[in-house]
């Protein structure tokens, strides 16, 4: 639960939505959706791009450290 948390949290952090994310990662609203929600894991790649967008750590995204 903590990686959709965290990003959640810091789209807001960033005024960014949910498909301004989506479209800066060519997948579809739908598929972000599943991997905020905790119901599926994006890729690593897409994690470590979820990182640099939202200019955070993966550790960070995937609870591993706190900012």
């Amino acid at each position: 639960k903590i990686f959709g948390e965290r990003v959640k949290a810091t789209l807001k952090e960033n005024n960014m939505t949910q498909k301004a994310l989506a479209n800066k990662l060519c997948v579809r609203a739908s598929t972000l959706c599943e991997w905020l929600n905790d119901n599926n894991e994006p890729p690593m790649q897409i994690i470590v791009d979820i990182a640099l967008i939202l200019d955070v750590t993966t550790d960070y995204l995937l609870g591993l450290k706190d900012i």
